[in-house]
C-alpha cells in the first residue's frame, strides 16, 4: 500500500466537496477519516523533523568541537616544531659561543653535552666503585668485629679481633700456618719435656 502524504488526503477533501451525489453523514465519516489521517501523517512529521533537527544541532557541535580541537592541535604542533627547530639549531650551530673555558676557549653546546655524557659515565663508574667498596668494607666489618667510632670531628677504629691477633703475631710469628683446604690459619704448639713433665710452648 501507498504511503500517502498531505497532497493525497487535500486531494481527496477535495473530491469529496465536490462528490454532489454522498449522503451528509457519509460525507461527515469520510472527512472524519480524512482529518485523523492528516493528524497522523502531521504527528509523524512532526517527531521526524525534531529528530532532523536534533541529528543537525548534534552533527554542528560535534564539527565544532572537531574544528577547535584541531585548531588547537595545529596551534600545538607548529609551537613543538618551532622549539626543536630552535634547539636543533643550536646543537648543530657549533660556532654558538656559551662561554669560554680557563684557556679562553669557546665552550659550544656540543660541546657542553659531549662533556656531560663524559662525567656521567665518571660519576656512574665512581658510584659503582664507591658500592663495591662499601660491600666490601662490610665485609670486613662483620667478618672482624670492627667498628667505625666518631668523636667530635675524628673518627677511631676500634677492632678487639685484629689487636688480640697482632699481638700474638709477634710472639707466634714462626708457628702460625695456613691451610688452603679450610682456607683457616693455625699455630703449631711444641711439646717439651723437661724432666719428668711436659710442658706446651
Amino acid at each position: 500500500m501507498k504511503t500517502r502524504n498531505i497532497k493525497d488526503i487535500i486531494e481527496d477533501l477535495m473530491s469529496t466537496a465536490n462528490d454532489d451525489n454522498q449522503e451528509i453523514t457519509a460525507l461527515q465519516k469520510k472527512n472524519k477519516e480524512l482529518a485523523s489521517e492528516l493528524s497522523e501523517i502531521m504527528r509523524k512529521e512532526r517527531t521526524t523533523a525534531f529528530i532532523i533537527v536534533l541529528l543537525l544541532l548534534f552533527v554542528s557541535a560535534f564539527a565544532f568541537i572537531t574544528l577547535m580541537s584541531n585548531d588547537n592541535l595545529r596551534e600545538d604542533v607548529t609551537q613543538k616544531k618551532e622549539l626543536l627547530t630552535k634547539f636543533e639549531e643550536a646543537v648543530k650551530q657549533d660556532s654558538i659561543s656559551v662561554h669560554t673555558d680557563q684557556d679562553g676557549n669557546k665552550l659550544t653546546v656540543s660541546g657542553l653535552l659531549d662533556d656531560n655524557l663524559k662525567l656521567m659515565n665518571k660519576i656512574s663508574d665512581l658510584e659503582f666503585r664507591v658500592s663495591l667498596y662499601e660491600m666490601q668494607l662490610d665485609n670486613l666489618k662483620a667478618r672482624y668485629g670492627i667498628k667505625l667510632i666518631k668523636e667530635n670531628n675524628s673518627y677511631y677504629i676500634e677492632a678487639k679481633e685484629v689487636d688480640s691477633a697482632m699481638m700474638l703475631l709477634h710472639s707466634f710469628r714462626d708457628r702460625i700456618s695456613y691451610d688452603s683446604v679450610n682456607h683457616q690459619w693455625s699455630i703449631t704448639r711444641k711439646i717439651v719435656k723437661v724432666g719428668d713433665k711436659t710442658i706446651q710452648e
